[in-house]
């Protein structure tokens, strides 16, 4: 693409000598770089072999006719964009459909007028001149594109890393508060029992944060390999119900159960989906103040189980039933004012039952509260 400090470069193709010093006398006073070629082989080494910005191309020519050279320089992605101008003698119209036919840009007929060729040239210079700006700036959107996506997946990397380390210390840490708990448990005073009991509650939610986080990166790389084992969903709800309604922060809020009875057994990863009861109960525990009430349901029939967890407390609006799952959109809702639960659990549940080939939603006729359904197909 010529500068706008710079002249843009013509090459003039035509057999005939006289021709080609008539189309640069128009030409010159408007200080074009001017090049030639005599015939058709000719035309495409000049092409090969410098920046062009136009071509003047005769269709009479030896060797190889404009026809063809407008045909391979059309089909040839490096040289396609050129404008072409054929001029011709030729009065017949399908002559000028044919040039039409390899790709020209334009044509005109010989003898013409210098104000004719001047326009014509000027126009397609205008259009070639915009379209090399617009390949300009998307070679430059690609090379951001990919710097962002480079910077994207360093940070991935470097969260995973993190994320790993974190878990060790924190196993460290639930371990020793096993052991002491095994050897003093039952000599701590009450208030010393209470401040343990708030550290291992929370121990607890920062291992099951981590743990979620490492499993999001697992599923999303395709890493993760569920541990199918046989499982009872009705036992999974019952033991997560036990463990978070024993916080003391919940202890003035109504827990209802409606177990199907006869729940299958049916293939899970029980440690997984455990993990996903203690979110959605957890989240739905947290959203209802203190008398407020939380509704479990579990179904089933022959193709499938259900989970269906209804709180009785903030409602997140509809608009946000599909986002409120995704990583990217939580600080967004949050800023909001409404509680997504600690780090990325929806996301992590949503995408833990889906790797069970089930999926989690938001009942859309739910106006009180929130209501999730889990839905697990039954193999």
């Amino acid at each position: 693409m010529p500068g706008k400090n710079s002249h843009p470069t013509i090459l003039i193709v035509d057999d005939n000598k006289e021709n080609i010093d008539l189309i640069a006398y128009f030409l010159k006073p408007q200080k074009y770089n001017l090049l030639t070629a005599r015939d058709g082989l000719e035309a495409l080494k000049v092409v090969e072999e410098q920046k062009v910005d136009i071509i003047l191309l005769d269709i009479m020519l030896p060797h190889l006719d404009g026809f063809q050279v407008c045909e391979r320089l059309k089909k040839d992605p490096s040289t396609r964009f050129i404008p072409i101008i054929m001029i011709t003698a030729l009065k017949e119209l399908k002559d000028k459909i044919r040039s039409l036919e390899v790709g020209a840009d334009d044509f005109i007929s010989k003898p013409f007028e210098n104000v004719e060729l001047l326009t014509r040239v000027k126009s397609l210079l205008r259009i070639k001149q915009y379209h090399d700006e617009l390949e300009s700036k998307n070679e430059e959107l690609k090379e951001k594109n990919q710097a962002l996506l480079k910077m994207d997946q360093f940070k991935e990397e470097l969260s995973h890393l993190i994320v790993h380390d974190m878990k060790n210390p924190l196993f460290v840490i639930q371990g020793n508060l096993q052991m002491f708990d095994m050897g003093l448990g039952d000599s701590l005073p009450p208030t010393a029992r209470k401040y343990f009991s708030r550290i291992e509650r929370s121990t607890q939610n920062l291992l099951r944060m981590v743990l979620n986080l490492i499993d999001i990166f697992k599923i999303e790389d395709g890493s993760m390999q569920l541990a199918l084992d046989l499982g009872n969903l009705n036992d999974l709800v019952k033991t997560s119900v036990g463990k978070i309604w024993d916080y003391p922060e919940n202890e003035k809020k109504e827990i209802e159960l409606n177990l199907s009875d006869n729940m299958p057994f049916v293939k899970l990863d029980t440690s997984v989906m455990e993990r996903v009861l203690d979110n959605l109960i957890n989240f739905a525990a947290a959203n209802v103040e203190p008398g407020g009430k939380v509704k479990i349901d579990t179904v089933h029939n022959d193709s499938a189980i259900e989970f269906i967890i209804h709180d009785f407390g903030v409602h997140i609006p509809a608009k946000y039933s599909e986002s409120m799952f995704d990583k990217f959109s939580q600080v967004e809702i949050k800023n909001e004012g409404y509680r997504l639960g600690r780090g990325l659990a929806l996301s992590f549940c949503k995408l833990a039952i889906e790797a069970h080939g089930g999926t989690l939603k938001v009942d859309p006729e739910n106006t009180v509260g929130n209501k999730f359904i889990v839905h697990i197909p039954v193999k």
